[in-house]
């Protein structure tokens, strides 16, 4: 029998291909690496595809979102149609996720997040963000990366992410999850045990979901790394690949799993709201004085979709004010206390209830705000004052709005708000 052959898909900021090479290697696959900017036309070729870890793009807009618009995804997604193994590892299930592989509706569509990290215990927040440490899961479910596994079995493997929080807006979808057994693989404690508290569920995602695979079990999200370290600490995740591979060398028709496709929840993204000023509050908009970078990226993104527009960005905060103080006076104490800004890289408009933002003739504008704003909770704190963190974006040029919202640019309704500012 000829080695199963699998691509390991790198875009630019990835950062862990080489230890996925090697669990590859050392699992019987041949594997070689595939660069994002290389003809799509080759991948059917393959066997199997691998999206490692790392920081794609940066993780700008948000992790996975622009290798998620990349072309080369479109073919991944018809490879997967076929029932060919796809792993993500850490940001790349990020970038399954926002490209509709998982959970794995009919028409991939999105209908989940990986939203920002929150560290609860006992309902308190311990912290947010970016969170290194090894831990434990215990796989739930067959899948064609656990054919080596046994039913609650535990393994000890490291996390490295910000954004692997599994979450969903979607009613009904965690239940389906449940019975079609795709939550493959499950943070616990190190005897195997289910505990929502941090540290055993290192980043506060819905059912201590770990890893999620799409109803076939051929598509498989995970946020721990199986691959990092001087072995793989999880290597029959990639034994197992093989050998889903090795049955399909066999029989063409083999499924690792007999689930029907029933699998169609419609996306239920929400009417765009409006944002006006509040009453009592301040704003600020908090603009690079240099090229942001982000907003570069998000621009040739959808230009590369067809859509000729120009993207402008500002840091958004809602600081909240009492009856009677001077507006005009917090909001100058705020700037020069170096929390919002920093006056030698960024420039900062104020509004107020008395001065409104002031826009561009015929722009655009979008106000995205975290669901969970943990990032508002942390200022809170550190100002003394009820504070909302968010961004917001000019477009100018003409387009399509409704289908350039259509791509999820801006935000991910699971666990982001996203307005049209008035």
């Amino acid at each position: 029998m000829v080695k199963p052959r699998v691509a390991v898909l790198q875009f630019p900021g990835i950062n862990s291909e080489y230890e996925t090479l090697r669990a590859l290697w050392d699992a019987g696959i041949d594997a070689e690496f595939f660069r994002w900017n290389e003809d799509p036309t080759r991948l059917p070729a393959y066997d199997g595809y691998v999206i490692p870890g790392g920081f794609s793009y940066e993780d700008r807009g948000r992790s996975g979102l622009i290798a998620s618009m990349d072309p080369v995804m479109n073919e991944i997604r018809r490879q997967a149609d076929t029932g060919k193994p796809v792993l993500g590892i850490c940001n790349g299930a990020q970038i399954l996720v926002e490209s509709g592989l998982i959970p794995g509706s009919k028409n991939h569509e999105l209908l989940m997040s990986l939203a920002r990290n929150k560290r609860v215990k006992d309902g308190k927040l311990l912290g947010v963000g970016f969170y290194n440490e090894n831990i434990y899961v215990r796989c739930e479910a067959p899948s064609a990366f656990t054919w080596d596994y046994k039913g609650g079995e535990v393994e000890k493997a490291p996390v490295a992410h910000g954004e692997g929080r599994f979450t969903t807006s979607v009613p009904g979808l965690l239940e389906k999850l449940q019975e079609n057994k795709q939550i493959v693989f499950r943070y616990c404690t190190k005897d195997g045990q289910i505990d929502s508290n941090f540290p055993t569920n290192p980043n506060g995602a819905m059912d201590n979901a770990a890893a999620i695979c799409n109803p076939r079990g051929n598509v498989m999200a995970i946020m721990p790394h199986p691959e990092r370290g001087p072995v793989a600490p999880m290597p029959k995740i990639f034994i197992s690949m093989r050998k889903t591979m090795e049955a399909r060398q066999a029989n063409p028709n083999f499924d690792s799993l007999n689930v029907p496709p029933d699998f169609d929840f419609p996306d239920n993204k929400p009417a765009l709201e409006t944002h006006t000023h509040t009453p009592g509050t301040l704003e600020f908009f908090v603009e690079l004085l240099i090229t942001d970078n982000e907003a570069q990226t998000l621009e040739n993104a959808l230009r590369h979709h067809g859509f000729d527009v120009t993207l402008r960005k500002w840091t958004y905060f809602e600081v909240a004010t009492n009856l009677g103080e001077d507006q005009s006076k917090i909001a100058n104490e705020l700037i020069a206390s170096g929390d919002l800004c920093n006056l030698h890289k960024e420039r900062v408009t104020t509004s107020t209830d008395q001065a409104t933002f002031s826009k561009t003739p015929a722009a655009k504008y979008y106000l995205v705000i975290d669901k969970e704003d943990a990032a508002g909770m942390a200022k809170t704190a550190r100002l003394g004052r009820p504070t909302r963190r968010g961004t917001l974006w000019e477009l100018t040029g003409t387009f399509d709005e409704a289908a350039l919202l259509a791509t999820n640019v801006f935000a991910n309704h699971h666990a982001q708000l996203l307005e049209r500012l008035a």
